[in-house]
């Protein structure tokens, strides 16, 4: 089982990194461990207006898969000018499953989860995502 840790990864100008402390790890099944940024600008934010990450996993009803689940938010926050005070006004979600079958060979399934990763993680999955529309 892996152990909670600071994530960091780059921002969109993929020079710059940003961290995301780990701040509570799972306590089992269907409790999330959580990542919240607090470094940086965010730090000035309250925390509920700070992006965050959270993942979980639990068995599917007939315990023959694994469902592994990842939420992230990243608030859209600004400050009044006169009582300096944080307002949230949006926020972008993320909110994706993997259904990982227990009966695949670990070497096929370890391929699966990579290449599912890399493709979302993929330049033109991100500018589909900023579009807001699908390749055509």
């Amino acid at each position: 089982m892996p152990a909670i840790a600071t994530l960091t990864v780059k921002k969109a100008d993929g020079t710059t990194d940003i961290a995301f402390s780990g701040l509570s790890g799972s306590a089992g099944d269907n409790s999330p461990a959580y990542w919240r940024q607090d470094t940086g600008a965010a730090a000035a934010k309250p925390n509920g207006m700070r992006s965050s990450l959270q993942t979980s996993a639990a068995w599917n009803g007939p315990k023959t898969a694994r469902r592994f689940m990842v939420k992230a938010t990243f608030p859209y926050a600004v400050q009044d000018s006169t009582t300096t005070l944080y307002q949230s006004k949006d926020a972008v979600r993320f909110d994706g499953v993997f259904v990982l079958p227990v009966g695949i060979p670990g070497g096929d399934l370890n391929e699966a989860v990579h290449q599912i990763c890399n493709l979302i993680a993929h330049q033109l999955t991100k500018d589909q995502a900023y579009a807001g529309y699908a390749a055509t």
